[in-house]
Parts: C-alpha cells; sequence; structure tokens
C-alpha cells in the first residue's frame, strides 16, 4: 500500500516589501512543491521607495512607481488577502488579520518595512508621514491643494529620505508657481546624512542651500502642534503641512508576540533571515534586525540583497533542508545611495565619495526603472 502524501505546507508572506518581491519572483519561475502560499498586505499595490523624490516632482507617474500585487501573487500561485496583520500567535501558528480574520501558516515571512511615530502629535491631517511608503504618494497631492501663496512646509529628519523630500518639495513647490515658498529641513543631529561620509553631508548641505531649502540642526522636534511644531529650544516653527522623514521605528506586530526583538522592537534574526527564537519565522529588510550586524542600515539597498537568500531559504525550510544549507546574510560594508535633488541631478554617496551631477540622476533613474520593469513585466506576462 502507497504512503499516503504528505499535506501541503502553508507559506505566508506577511507584507510586499522589496525581499518579498524576489520570494514572489522566483515562486512564478518555480513552485516550492506542496506549498499553499499566502501573500498578506494591507495594500493591493506597492509603491516603490526609490522613486518617491520622483513622485513628489512629477517626473515619475503612479504606474512607473506601483506595482499591481494581485496579477503578481498569482503569477507565483499565490493567494492574495487584503488586510493588516495585527498580531502573531506562534503558539498555534497564527497570523491575526484586522477584521478578525485568521490566517494559519506553517512558515510565515515579514516584510513589513517599517514605520515612523512623530510624538506628542495633535496635528491631525496637517502632518504626512513618509513611512508606510503608502502613504508617502499623499505628498505631492497635499502640496496641491495648500491655499496659501507662499506655504511653509517643515520636513523633520535630515537623513537621505529627508533631504530627497525637502529638496524635491521645494522642485514642486516652485514647478506650482510657489516661488515664495518656504521649506525647512529640521534633524536632532549636529550634521546632516549622520550615517554617511563626511563629503555626503557636506555635498548635501551645499545643494540644499543652493536651492533653498533652510537646514536646522541640532535641534528635537519636542512637540507637534496643528500649526507649528515646539523645538527643543523652546521656539516654535510654523508650518502649513509637515512631512516627518526620520528614522524607522519598528512595526508594532511583534510587540506581545513573544519573538525576540531587539531594543527597538525590530525582529531579531540570524544571518539566514531567520528569528532567533521561533525557526518558523523569517524576516527581512526593515522590520529585522541582524543580530550579528545590528547596526545594519534600515534601507531599501540592504533588503533587495536580501530578498534571494529569502526565498531560498523559504525554500529549503519548506522541504525540511538541513539549516546548514542554508545561505547566509552578510551585509555589504558600503552602500550605494543615489539621492534625487529635484532640478534633474542627484548626489551620489559611496564611501568616502560624494557628488552632485546629472549623470548621477541619469543612473538613479536607469536603476529604479529598471528595478520597478523587472516586477511589472513578471505580472504582466
Amino acid at each position: 500500500m502507497a504512503e499516503p502524501e504528505e499535506p501541503a505546507r502553508r507559506l505566508v508572506l506577511v507584507g510586499a516589501g522589496h525581499a518579498h518581491l524576489f520570494v514572489l519572483e522566483q515562486l512564478a519561475l518555480e513552485r516550492f512543491p506542496r506549498t499553499h502560499v499566502t501573500l498578506l498586505s494591507p495594500h493591493a499595490g506597492h509603491l516603490y521607495s526609490g522613486m518617491l523624490g520622483g513622485l513628489i516632482t512629477g517626473r515619475y507617474g503612479r504606474e512607473d512607481a506601483y506595482l499591481d500585487l494581485r496579477p503578481l501573487a498569482a503569477k507565483a500561485g499565490a493567494r492574495f488577502v487584503l488586510g493588516s496583520a495585527v498580531h502573531v500567535d506562534i503558539a498555534n501558528r497564527r497570523i491575526s488579520v484586522d477584521g478578525g480574520r485568521q490566517v494559519p501558516y506553517d512558515i510565515a515571512s515579514f516584510a513589513v518595512g517599517s514605520e515612523v511615530r512623530p510624538t506628542k502629535v495633535s496635528s491631525g491631517d496637517t502632518l504626512l508621514a513618509v513611512k508606510p511608503i503608502d502613504r508617502a504618494g499623499m505628498i505631492a497631492e497635499a502640496l496641491e491643494k495648500l491655499p496659501q501663496a507662499d506655504p511653509t512646509v517643515v520636513v523633520v529628519g535630515g537623513g537621505a529620505g529627508g533631504v530627497e523630500i525637502g529638496l524635491n518639495i521645494k522642485a514642486r513647490l516652485r514647478a506650482l508657481g510657489r516661488t515664495g515658498a518656504h521649506v525647512v529641513l529640521v534633524d536632532r543631529q549636529r550634521r546632516l546624512m549622520a550615517n554617511r561620509s563626511e563629503a555626503c553631508a557636506r555635498e548635501a548641505a551645499r545643494v540644499l542651500a543652493q536651492n533653498q531649502v533652510h537646514v536646522v540642526l541640532g535641534m528635537e522636534v519636542e512637540e507637534v502642534g496643528t500649526r507649528a511644531v515646539r523645538l527643543s529650544a523652546g521656539t516654535d516653527l510654523s508650518y502649513d503641512t509637515l512631512v516627518w522623514a526620520t528614522g524607522a521605528s519598528a512595526p508594532e506586530i511583534f510587540r506581545a508576540s513573544g519573538l525576540e526583538t531587539d531594543h527597538a522592537g525590530f525582529l531579531l534574526v540570524d544571518s539566514t533571515l531567520r528569528s532567533v527564537t521561533d525557526p518558523a519565522i523569517f524576516a527581512a529588510g526593515d522590520a529585522a534586525t541582524l543580530r550579528r550586524f545590528p547596526a545594519t542600515p534600515k534601507s531599501g539597498v540592504y533588503a533587495v540583497r536580501q530578498g534571494p537568500i529569502l526565498a531560498r531559504n523559504l525554500g529549503l525550510a519548506l522541504r525540511g533542508g538541513a539549516s546548514e544549507r542554508y545561505r547566509r546574510y552578510r551585509p555589504q560594508p558600503r552602500s550605494l545611495v543615489l539621492i534625487n535633488t529635484g532640478d534633474g541631478r542627484a548626489i551620489l554617496s559611496y564611501g568616502s565619495i560624494a557628488l552632485t551631477g546629472r549623470w548621477v540622476m541619469r543612473l538613479k533613474d536607469r536603476i529604479d526603472r529598471g528595478f520597478m520593469r523587472r516586477f511589472q513585466r513578471l505580472a504582466d506576462s
């Protein structure tokens, strides 16, 4: 008598971050055997963060920077579930979704990105956060609706994201005829681009000054009101629109899950991108912190490198492969950062090198469009 076939394993991909796009691509090319795959996402599409600056200025349309997840999931043989994961029950291997639904899993992988959480906020709809990234698409729309002839836009965050957003907001307002508009960039650090080289900080400061974006450094935003922010010096800075572009905050999903996190609440994973607590849980991108390399930046540059490794290791986990066969991720010591300055140029930062030019923007455009075309074509094929 033939032995009964093993039941299918259930893989749940929570979130459609960069790393999970590579998992879906692998599934479209070669399905994991005897596996039922579910893609769970609070949004029907993936908005590519690398094109955010161009979305603000109108360089890119939504069709350039947006990936429809439903056909991509279908191509990968995955069931698509629209909803937000709110809790992980590792004892019973279930993920709770808003609205009361439960999604069971044998293996679950998280690429849910990160969030930004302004403190002491009472500003209502005048504040726009750049993470989760889906909200960032509202920035251009908000700028067009500003009733003031010469509005003031405050951007909180002096990293690569904040610098790019500030410059592209200035460019967008200029294109809208708001030539007297004020854009102010605020950061608690004493220099811009604190996690990049001194050369990059100097270049960013030069380009911001050239484009008349005012910079306030060494000041923490202590309170956010409806039309002003209170700075740590005790001064108030008025605004018409506030954009919050500070560093990543951990997603709430891991709180009270029983999974070990770092001090900030990000899921702690080993070099195979597997939870140090539960071998049935994987994570990549901004949502995770590497135990061996905890200082790895929360950036899409690293998530993209993790994607193919995650895809391989998920396949091995579903087949019961030995852990020594898993691929291990080691973050690159230097990363290339390209910052769209909104004026047809971009800043290139790599190691101690920092420079600005139109050719850099052409390079960034080619990389970003190529990344999106890779997955858009897969979904359309």
